[in-house]
């Protein structure tokens, strides 16, 4: 019998966290039914065996209004005869159920016989039921109203609203080559969304973390037969086994509010060492929700140093206090319809060669990505340059004479080492701080084309008398003169790079 509850009685706020990784739940109104039952880190809906059917079933309500997001990690291990599935599906936020149909029911819709009789109810006032199908009984005739004569394995599938003997119409479905065989080693991830009467579905894994599309914006509300959308939901997981077997099992369970947060990231293909590199971050929000809690995280080399992170945020979008030390992270407030615009800066380390990769995603802890793009890396292949050029600070000092030449005072040796040839002629070259300049007080045997007045520094041998030999640096003493202590530093010569001078 249905029974009817208040709309409002139990009903939980999002997000909807449960990891199912401690042996407990955090959610009381959890029913675990049948075969199901917490085991091993996971939420175990059916072990590795015959004629099995479990259910879990959160009998606490939430809004459908805004759209809803479920993201949740499985793993699908069985035998060489693969079976059946498992499901995932919502029922009206005022009802209450018992599990589904077995078998290829997937414990959501009805089970029918061979002579065409119900031989197992499907759920009560189910709204949909989304069925990831090894063996293919979910998609037939025998599983609710509609359907193929024969099975489809591999396939993701949906059936409409239904309850109890009735309903459960056969909607869509997509053949998934290889099926959902998964396991927690390789991040096996399924994304289940429904916004505005759409629904889209996502399978991702590690080789794949931006995941898949399987079920595209299909118009569930729409449908024929299809009830009208509740105001409020509640969720049920349930998975079955009969001749056919595996252990169906899922973790990491979050149910929030839908956000479409895409992100790219851009950064040089080549580059050479010791240069300055910069790496571009674009997110944005395009809705249907506002997500104040944006974090974008990722992966910074170690061979990359003297990073600078700034943000620039567009039509609302705020950036908040962000950090590339040892990694990126970086929380933005991100409305709907805004976007931020992140740079990373760093100088490759003038003795690497080789491949440099960064990396970068944007998460939310209240709110779901729906993203098809929501993680992205440049990989750039590092060379060593002609000249390489090493700093080293060998002292510092205030001057306080003569009157036009006072500040602090970094004298350096740069040594410039040949990577493949001899280099006859050749310039340093660096940006300083402003009023930052050569100091006017050294003696030196180069030449000075720039003394830094205009924000750089230009030395360049004078002759051909210092060539830089392979296996033979050659070291140049350079003093800077800063309009201060504070302005110095910790010395950091930006920018820092030698070249080849060809030109007579």
């Amino acid at each position: 019998m249905t029974q009817r509850v208040p709309a409002a009685s139990q009903q939980v706020q999002f997000p909807i966290v449960e990891s199912f990784t401690q042996g407990t739940v955090k959610n009381p109104h959890w029913k675990i039914l049948g075969s199901a039952r917490l085991n091993g880190g996971s939420l175990e809906l059916t072990p590795n065996a015959g004629s099995q059917a479990g259910t879990a079933f959160l009998d606490a309500s939430f809004s459908s209004s805004l759209g809803v997001t479920i993201d949740f990690d499985y793993s699908c291990e069985g035998d060489t005869r693969f079976g059946d599935g498992f499901s995932v599906y919502l029922i009206d936020g005022e009802q209450t159920t018992e599990p589904g149909g077995i078998g290829g029911a997937l414990g959501y819709s009805f089970t029918r016989d061979g002579s065409d009789s119900i031989v197992a109810p499907g759920v009560t006032a189910g709204y949909v039921g989304i069925g990831f199908d090894n063996f293919g009984n979910f998609a037939t005739q025998y599983s609710g109203t509609g359907g193929d004569s024969t099975p489809q394995p591999n396939t993701v599938g949906v059936r409409g609203s239904g309850s109890l003997r009735q309903g459960f119409r056969w909607l869509t479905g997509v053949q998934v080559p290889g099926g959902f065989r998964g396991s927690w080693d390789n991040g096996s991830h399924i994304q289940v969304s429904i916004i505005d009467g759409r629904l889209t579905v996502r399978h991702a894994d590690q080789a794949n973390p931006n995941g898949t599309l399987l079920i595209d914006d299909f118009d569930l509300a729409g449908s024929d037969g299809q009830a009208r959308m509740p105001e409020t939901f509640k969720l049920g997981f349930a998975a079955g086994t009969g001749s056919a077997t595996a252990s169906h099992r899922i973790r990491n369970l979050t149910v929030a509010l839908p956000v479409n947060m895409p992100l790219e990231m851009s950064g040089p293909q080549t580059a050479k060492a010791g240069e300055r590199v910069s790496y571009g971050i674009s997110v944005q929000n395009l809705g249907p929700n506002d997500a104040p809690d944006a974090v974008v995280e990722g992966t910074v080399p170690p061979e990359l140093t003297d990073l600078e992170l700034t943000c620039q945020g567009e039509n609302g979008a705020v950036c908040g206090t962000g950090s590339a030390l040892e990694k990126l992270w970086l929380p933005i407030h991100l409305p709907r319809g805004s976007k931020a615009v992140i740079n990373l800066t760093g100088t490759v380390d003038p003795q690497f060669e080789g491949r440099l990769t960064c990396t970068s995603q944007v998460t939310s802890p209240s709110r779901a990505n729906t993203a098809g793009q929501y993680s992205d890396s440049v990989t750039t292949e590092v060379e060593l340059p002609l000249i390489s050029v090493t700093p080293v600070i060998v002292g510092q000092w205030l001057q306080s004479w003569p009157e036009d030449a006072k500040g602090w005072v970094i004298s350096y040796e740069l040594t410039l080492a040949a990577n493949e040839q001899r280099v006859v002629r050749w310039e340093i070259l660096f940006d300083v701080p402003e009023h930052t300049r050569t100091n006017p007080q050294q003696s030196h045997w180069y030449e000075v084309i720039k003394d830094g007045t205009d924000g750089s520094v230009v030395i360049a041998t004078p002759d051909d008398s210092h060539t830089i030999e392979p296996g033979a640096p050659l070291t140049v003493a350079v003093q800077l003169l800063y309009p201060s202590q504070h302005a110095a530093g910790d010395g950091t010569l930006r920018n820092l790079r030698s070249t080849e001078v060809t030109r007579p």
